[in-house]
């Protein structure tokens, strides 16, 4: 396995936890490959359809045939299949053909079994790519400082040798016959520089490309002295302080103010001045400095706190400055990440069997994965998820994941005293089915999450930490990561940490391609403060208050599926016909993830007095006829309006299409209230006003009233306005 990921600071390169991966297996038939080169190329990751799948033309490959040519080995051995697994988004300024060239000279040297050193696989990769920073990151792993010899033209100008500088068109790398001219031994070199472990970087990707040409070319063939000397200044700051813990932000910030490259690349980045002059450690606590990465469009921000606030401050003006200067939307993708210090490994694996000596028993030796578990892929799923996990840390934990238990610290997180721990369980039920269908995995990893902690914030507590459970008959990386992403997506906005856990690779268990999840999270209660609900305050005359839900949440898709199926027709790839005005299918708008309410409920629970609120509901399986009775005394009852709440499209659809009675609607899904709240009469303006500045629609839906024996806890009156 290869694995490499870095953006570089001119001569200073730093690897990161986004990896490339190449796998190779070999045809054990001694037929002659018909594959050109005797290489079979596959891939996958982001940008798959732009890539170049001949051996001679991708740049991976045609690097690994220059480094076999240079040892008289014209081609691949017969039969080799080179499967290319890319994380590394291209043409972003992450990385890609440093990794790609790395790689290249990688598998080269395995499977021509060459023995070169890593010291002299950096001598041909800076044959190929001449950007030390770079290469070296790619090799060696972690925060490193790099400088080149220079060459002579003859040692580079052969047509033999391949270039990364004119990516994606193949250049260099022709078969003349002739040996192509080994690298001189010690091009580069590189030191290895401390990284202090609090520093994490945030990486903002925007979904459009800078080439390197062009990123290259608007750069001045000379600088003014200052600017050189400023250049050469920060390259000493940041290798020393960088290190440093804790980490001083006015120094490293002042470090990142890049003079050679950034102000002549502003144009083809619309919002990179904006961004390098609005943010700072003093409008962003926890942020430590702002760069590009390298030639692309991907900002590099360094903080150790308050990762997901800087990321959303940086896309959004990313966003609204390429709206206003081009009139395009533009989307951004952002990923927590961490130094990967151990560069490009290689893990040999053994055969899936092996023929044993002729005897009483002849049959293959039997092994975990001939019986369909890879604990390699298991490893690989850790590695991969581990930057993620560590993007929802938080004051208690760091969020790091790999051993036998997740940690917590009340202290660190603010309870002085001891305080109450809550425990909540939950899964997401068949909404997986809808995912499955669709292969759309990362909302449903949000919808654990909410199905958690939203059962946490009834009690008034406030979410800590988070695990998951994830079991499948067949692991596969990518669906498991972006599964994994979504649990992360939703701990970061619920403000917990995922702390660890669990992957089952069960054979047999489940159907191919599906999985099940559980999923359990961990609040607290101040001491001395009531756990929610506070039954002995409510009185009659109180009022409901619901907060809307985005749809229909993670519940009634038992239901919701055979609707979809059996009564309208429809496939999850067809237009929803509930969604005006929009090309949204029927898939994405059911996958909608159940609405998290952290954020706009716990400031409120957190108040001295509640704000007068004395018990929440979350409405789940049950719908609110089941939901809202479970925080209510036994004498008291709840009287809801369904004229005072509007309900989603999607849930009304469903109820005209199935057919749905009015009393199984307020039994099977949330019809519209995701949250209900019993609130003081003399309070309920003043918690409608905050939860409205919030961003949440909030409506007053009925009261208590004295409940009479034999009567149910909660009904709905006005129903026949749904009709």
């Amino acid at each position: 396995m290869l694995e490499y990921s870095g953006p570089g600071f001119d001569v200073i390169g730093l690897a990161l936890s986004i990896y490339l991966e190449i796998q190779v297996t070999f045809d054990s038939s001694s037929t002659p490959s018909t594959a050109p080169l005797h290489c079979n190329v596959t891939y996958e990751g982001p940008g798959k359809e732009d890539v170049v799948l001949v051996a001679d033309e991708n740049l991976l490959t045609r690097t690994a045939l220059y480094v076999l040519r240079c040892h008289g080995q014209r081609a691949f051995p017969n039969g080799t299949n080179v499967h290319i697994i890319n994380n590394i988004p291209l043409g972003r300024g992450l990385g890609s053909s440093g990794a790609a060239v790395v790689g290249g000279v990688m598998l080269a040297n395995e499977v021509g079994k060459l023995g070169l050193s890593k010291n002299r696989m950096l001598d041909y990769s800076l044959m190929v790519e001449r950007h030390p920073d770079n290469v070296a990151a790619a090799l060696y792993g972690g925060f490193v400082g790099t400088y080149l010899n220079e060459l002579e033209p003859k040692d580079t100008e052969r047509k033999e040798i391949p270039l990364s500088e004119v990516l994606p068109q193949p250049a260099g790398g022709v078969d003349t016959g002739i040996i192509p001219p080994k690298p001189p031994f010690n091009i580069g070199h590189y030191k290895k520089f401390r990284w202090a472990k609090e520093v994490k970087c945030i990486a903002i990707i925007p979904n459009f490309e800078v080439p390197t040409a062009d990123a290259r070319k608007c750069l001045p063939e000379k600088y003014t002295r200052a600017d050189m000397v400023f250049n050469l200044q920060r390259t000493a700051l940041l290798t020393t302080s960088l290190g440093e813990s804790p980490p001083d932000p006015d120094m490293i910030y002042q470090g990142m103010q890049d003079k050679m490259h950034q102000p002549y690349r502003q144009h083809l980045i619309p919002g990179l001045s904006e961004v390098l002059q609005s943010l700072s450690p003093k409008s962003h606590p926890g942020l430590l400095g702002i760069c590009l990465s390298g030639a692309g469009p991907t900002i590099l921000a360094l903080a150790t706190t308050n990762f997901s606030s800087i990321a959303d401050a940086i896309s959004s003006k990313l966003i609204f400055e390429y709206q206003k200067q081009k009139g395009k939307t533009i989307k951004c993708d952002w990923k927590l990440l961490t130094p990967a210090n151990d560069g490009a490994t290689v893990n040999h694996q053994p055969p899936d069997s092996t023929s044993l000596p002729p005897g009483p028993s002849s049959s293959p030796a039997m092994t975990y994965a001939s019986a369909g578990v890879s604990i390699h892929t298991g490893n690989q799923l850790i590695q991969r998820i581990r930057s993620t996990a560590a993007s929802t840390a938080r004051p208690g934990t760091s969020a790091s994941i790999g051993g036998f238990g997740g940690t917590f610290d009340l202290r660190a997180a603010g309870y002085t005293l001891a305080p109450t721990l809550i425990h909540c369980i939950d899964g997401v039920g068949t909404k997986l089915k809808v995912a499955f269908a669709t292969g759309r995995y990362r909302s449903v990893g949000v919808d654990l999450v909410a199905m958690n902690v939203n059962d946490l914030l009834v009690q008034g507590a406030e979410p800590l930490s988070f695990l998951d459970y994830y079991a499948t008959g067949r692991l596969q990386l990518e669906v498991a990561a972006e599964f994994v992403e979504g649990v992360a997506e939703g701990c970061r906005l619920a403000g917990c940490a995922l702390v660890g856990g669990e992957t089952a690779e069960m054979p047999g268990m489940y159907g191919e391609g599906e999985f099940d999840a559980a999923g359990q999270a961990t609040g607290a209660v101040p001491q001395g403060r009531k756990v929610l609900p506070d039954t002995g305050a409510m009185r009659e005359r109180d009022v409901l208050v619901g907060l809307a839900s985005s749809g229909a949440h993670s519940n009634g898709f038992s239901l919701i599926r055979k609707i979809v199926e059996d009564r309208a027709g429809l496939g999850y790839g067809d237009r929803a016909p509930w969604v005006e005005g929009e090309e949204t299918t029927v898939g994405e708008a059911l996958l909608t993830p159940t609405k998290i309410y952290v954020k706009a409920l716990l400031p409120l629970l957190q108040a001295s007095d509640f704000t007068g609120i004395k018990g929440l509901a979350h409405i789940t399986g049950g719908g609110l006829v089941e939901n809202i009775p479970r925080m209510l005394p036994s004498h008291l009852a709840a009287t809801l309006d369904a004229q005072r709440w509007k309900v989603p499209a999607v849930l009304r659809w469903l109820k005209r299409t199935g057919n749905v009675g009015n009393d199984e609607f307020v039994s099977a899904f949330n019809a519209g209230l995701g949250m209900v709240l019993v609130v003081d009469a003399a309070r309920v303006s003043e918690v409608t006003k905050r939860l409205g500045e919030a961003g949440e629609a909030v409506w007053e839906v009925g009261q208590l009233g004295n409940r009479r024996k034999g009567t149910i806890g909660c009904s709905v009156d006005k129903m026949e306005t749904w009709e």
